[in-house]
């Protein structure tokens, strides 16, 4: 690992660290360059913002959730397939709340950053089945849908999502 490396990563587990001790909106930059022990211009040369921060930490985490979820998906429909995944995400996205209603607040206006990930996506939910390009759009919607209410519920637990999910997703036809 190259020094620039084991410094960015020192910004990321110091970050993480005052994130879960603090809160998000509790914990500066200042406070994460202090206790990574760099500069306050450093953490800038790495992430260009706090919820830079916070995103690349997730897409991180979330490559290898979705990577276990593949290896383990035997499922032959897009819903089915939107089930399978949706267990793996939910409970990343629950067991991260404030941190995933923060990122989705910063980025629902920025899907453009989204784009090559969502088209990723939609393009596994229909591989292999007869769903369309408009399914797996269709199938994004829901989930995103059930995700933002699950995250903005106090009680939601991973169990409720999937039910929910599971309830919409059995409402329209898509093999």
């Amino acid at each position: 690992m190259t020094k620039k490396e084991q410094t960015k990563q020192q910004i990321l587990t110091a970050s993480w660290q005052l994130f879960s001790e603090l809160g998000y909106h509790q914990t500066s930059t200042r406070d994460i360059a202090r206790a990574a022990n760099v500069a306050n211009g450093t953490v800038f040369s790495h992430f260009a913002t706090k919820v830079e921060i916070l995103k690349y930490s997730f897409e991180s985490e979330l490559e290898d959730i979705l990577s276990r979820a593949k290896h383990s998906d035997s499922s032959t429909t897009a819903t089915d397939r939107m089930y399978h995944y949706a267990c793996f995400l939910y409970e990343f996205y629950l067991a991260k709340k404030e941190f995933s209603r923060e990122l989705f607040k910063e980025i629902m206006w920025q899907q453009n950053e989204l784009e090559p990930q969502l088209k990723a996506f939609k393009k596994r939910l229909i591989n292999d089945n007869e769903a369309t390009a408009l399914d797996a759009d269709i199938i994004i919607d829901i989930y995103f849908m059930t995700l933002m209410e699950g995250l903005n519920q106090e009680d939601s637990s991973v169990d409720s999502m999937l039910a929910t999910l599971k309830a919409k997703l059995s409402k329209i036809n898509i093999n």
